[in-house]
């Protein structure tokens, strides 16, 4: 499997997903600032998510039509753009509006890059490829709270926003070189909305996503306020000890795409989705530190693991002329309503009650959603 490319694609998720995990530890700051409430403060992610959703929804049939390479490039240029204008950000509305923005830029990067990592490498790598390339948003999880939490003594949140920007401008130089861009379909074979909607696999596997992006991203994101807020940590600390919760997700992503290629999606997929509900499950019962960074360690790394069988399933269970397609439809489906609406809806529970009514809720519905993985069917492109 060759190394150059997956290197470079594994540089631009790493920006890209950082440009969205980077806001989880700045909440409490942003919150305070402003004065806003738990609900408000994670409502910044309903924005973030709703603009991901939208640019997901979307940016399938548009990079199909307009090519994707050109479309990974165009979002990149956009993520600076927006990380540049938070700079002048001064209030709840323009922090909404730019999140928004952040979001639609965001969101074209994932519908293009699978196709062209399936062009780039033979069927019998795809798991391992896909494994590597997830790899970067668990090494992002891991990485950017500590960065935060170091960067503050130097620097303003919105100056550490500028290094993002920065990279974003500068990786799509190296992926317009080596990325293969993937032939491009006559218009009659190209897939159409009306006709996805109407296949059980962008149900049953949006609902997972939505379930497991719940329990990985929109925990992860409304972590910090739970730890500083209900349980009195210092601020840097709980960054740290969020940063430190995600190591071991790196390695999940890679080894859940070995044994992906090695026992296929179905099996894998069931043992992870139930582990992160498992794991889930008890966080909001455990007092003592040290269980806690085990617990939070143990759930981050399973639930983490997820997105490379989901891509990896998503490319089995799609014809060429879908895949793009598909892939947009369920991440837009899974960033509004798990990155965008969960952290909005623990925010609101934490106001009446607390952080762990809401975790605890989050685990219940994941522990019980795989059974819904037996209901996928393996015949491409024909599911109803």
């Amino acid at each position: 499997m060759k190394l150059g490319p997956i290197l470079i694609f594994w540089g631009l998720w790493f920006v890209n997903f950082s440009t969205r995990t980077v806001f989880a530890p700045l909440l409490p700051l942003i919150e305070d600032s402003l004065s806003l409430s738990h609900g408000q403060a994670g409502g910044l992610y309903t924005s973030l998510g709703f603009g991901y959703g939208i640019s997901l929804f979307f940016a399938g049939r548009f990079a199909s039509v307009w090519g994707h390479k050109k479309t990974v490039v165009s979002g990149f240029v956009g993520i600076a753009a927006a990380v540049l204008l938070f700079q002048w950000a001064e209030t709840y509305i323009a922090l909404h509006g730019l999140c928004f923005l952040t979001g639609v830029a965001l969101g074209t990067y994932i519908p293009s890059i699978l196709p062209i990592i399936t062009e780039t490498y033979d069927q019998k790598h795809w798991g391992k490829a896909i494994g590597v390339h997830d790899s970067a948003a668990s090494f992002s999880l891991f990485t950017t709270p500590v960065l935060v939490a170091f960067g503050l003594n130097f620097f303003s949140w919105k100056i550490l926003l500028l290094f993002l920007g920065g990279a974003a401008l500068l990786l799509p130089l190296s992926f317009w070189k080596i990325a293969a861009e993937p032939t491009p379909l006559p218009s009659e074979k190209r897939g159409n909305y009306a006709d996805l909607f109407r296949t059980r696999t962008v149900w049953i596997l949006g609902f997972l996503w939505i379930v497991s992006s719940a329990a990985c991203a929109g925990i992860f994101n409304i972590l910090p306020l739970y730890l500083v807020k209900e349980r009195g940590m210092d601020f840097g600390y709980a960054n740290t000890l969020l940063g430190i919760s995600r190591c071991g997700g790196i390695l999940a992503t890679i080894l859940f795409g070995v044994l992906c290629d090695r026992y296929g999606y179905r099996k894998i997929l069931v043992i992870s989705i139930l582990a992160t509900g498992l794991g889930t499950l008890p966080i909001p019962f455990v007092h003592s530190v040290p269980w806690l960074i085990i617990l939070l360690t143990f759930q981050a790394m399973i639930s983490l693991g997820f997105f490379p069988l989901a891509f990896a399933a998503l490319s089995n269970l799609t014809s060429p002329s879908e895949r793009s397609m598909m892939v947009g439809i369920i991440l837009a489906l899974s960033v509004f309503f798990g990155n965008g609406v969960t952290p909005f809806l623990l925010g609101t529970i934490a106001d009446h009650y607390d952080f762990r009514t809401g975790i605890l809720g989050v685990g219940i519905v994941t522990t019980f959603s795989c059974l819904l993985v037996g209901l996928l069917k393996d015949t491409r492109g024909t599911q109803t």
